[in-house]
């Protein structure tokens, strides 16, 4: 999906009569558009969490530190 198409459908997607309808399928795929799987940070996202658990531990670190 190139930009413009993609443009078109999160235009199309925030539209609020369109959204959240019955058809849960189609809300999943909506919602990929926006943030699909596979462009999720993992790693980060991990990392982040494990801050938050240990907060004294990590208090002075911080991901743009990390190499």
């Amino acid at each position: 999906m190139d930009n413009k198409d993609k443009e078109k459908y999160l235009e199309e997607r925030n539209d609020k009569s369109k959204a959240f309808k019955k058809n849960q399928e189609k809300q999943l795929e909506r919602d990929q558009v926006v943030m699909p799987i596979d462009d999720l940070p993992i790693d980060e996202i991990k990392y982040e969490r494990q801050e938050e658990r240990n907060k004294k531990e990590t208090k002075h670190r911080s991901t743009s530190e990390r190499v």
